[in-house]
């Protein structure tokens, strides 16, 4: 739990500046029946993107820094950050997005993201800019890319889902997620 409020206050800090921001709040029921809470901060001025899932022990939170093209995932109930580079030619732009979690039903634009996760450990968070530096200090994190379709050399890997609003993920890999 103080990680998640640490990460939001981070956030609301790095882009305290950016003027222009919008937000967008839902509560919804979980698969279990248990209530999730979702949030979305767009901060245009900052060129980032901040999704949290609110769902007790299996919060999840993800940040896309459009400035540096990275993409990141949190799962502090693992203390483990997922990091990929981001495919601007299939990813929306930070307008397209704030389109379309502003809309009625946004699962109409419904992003779907697989990811193998790579064992290689990042060693040093500054070289992926403070946004990144600052959700991710304290976590182990690693490296992943995104695949299109089943990749074999996954294959028989876990993998966990993560549905964040608009971005549902698929993370999978060599290490335990679960």
């Amino acid at each position: 739990m103080k990680t998640l409020i640490l990460f939001v206050a981070l956030v609301d800090l790095l882009t305290a500046s950016a003027s222009e921001s919008n937000a967008i709040q839902l509560i919804n029921k979980g698969n279990e029946g248990g209530t999730v809470y979702q949030t979305v901060n767009i901060y245009n001025n900052a060129n980032i993107a901040a999704f949290n899932t609110y769902f007790g022990t299996h919060s999840a939170n993800a940040l896309v820094d459009y400035n540096a093209g990275l993409l990141v995932y949190q799962l502090p109930y693992k203390r483990i950050c997922i990091v990929s580079r981001m495919n601007r030619d299939t990813f929306p732009s930070i307008s397209q997005l704030d389109n379309y979690v502003h809309e009625k039903n946004p699962s109409l634009h419904s992003l779907h993201r697989n990811y193998g996760i790579s064992r290689k450990v990042v060693k040093n968070l500054y070289q992926l800019g403070r946004p990144i530096q600052a959700m991710c200090g304290g976590f182990l994190t690693y490296w992943a890319t995104e695949f299109q379709t089943p990749d074999p050399l996954v294959g028989g890997k876990a993998c966990a889902g993560l549905n964040l609003l608009i971005l549902d993920v698929s993370l999978c890999g060599g290490i335990s997620l679960f």
